[in-house]
């Protein structure tokens, strides 16, 4: 896996700032919980909209509990896939998803910069994950790591990322139309793209 560093600009933002950086990025990661729920009698896409739309909140300082995304998090626990257990062919990619959204949820809960980082490479981890895949590529780490850097799927969740972090160090305070602004900044295509399998 790729070690993802995250930029230090972002780090220094308020912490609702950071928030909706993380919301944003588990909203990118919706996708694979979509294609997980296809194959499941209990779907987690509701949740995982309901949790997103809590974390936007925080950021934009709207008024909600810290106990809801404690509530949130169990949630997030039972619905979690057994990679050991399912047979789900979108497992893997329905657990980085999960990944992402526990890291946020627990951002807000401690505030711990460690949850933003882990959060944010969650979503490098689908994308190392999908091209490995889609590619066959067999390389040496050193190798491998070199190639999934160069890979335009790698350089467009990069740059995504990046947008997003200068984007939000302009704003002092969130609004709903900065949002809105961020939201088209992520862009509207998927993560990956699951149709492939």
């Amino acid at each position: 896996m790729l070690g993802y560093t995250i930029q230090p600009p972002l780090l220094s933002l308020p912490l609702t700032h950071q928030v909706a950086f993380a919301a944003l990025t588990c909203e990118r990661m919706l996708a694979a919980i979509s294609w997980f729920d296809r194959f499941e009698m209990l779907p987690g896409t509701p949740l995982f909209r309901t949790a997103i739309a809590a974390l936007c909140a925080f950021g934009l300082n709207e008024p909600i509990e810290v106990d809801e995304f404690a509530r949130l998090q169990q949630q997030l626990e039972a619905f979690w896939p057994d990679l050991d257990e399912s047979t789900n062919p979108a497992a893997s990619y329905a657990f980085d998803a999960c990944v992402a959204l526990s890291e946020a949820l627990a951002l807000v809960q401690d505030q711990e910069l460690e949850h933003l980082v882990q959060c944010a490479t969650a979503a490098t981890d689908t994308v190392d994950m999908y091209v490995q895949e889609v590619t066959g590529v067999d390389l040496p780490p050193d190798e491998l790591n070199t190639f999934l850097e160069a890979s335009p799927l790698m350089q467009r969740e990069l740059a995504r990322q990046d947008a997003l972090v200068q984007a939000l160090t302009t704003e002092p305070e969130l609004t709903a139309a900065m949002l809105d602004q961020l939201r088209f900044l992520n862009g509207q295509e998927q993560l990956v793209d699951f149709s492939v399998f």
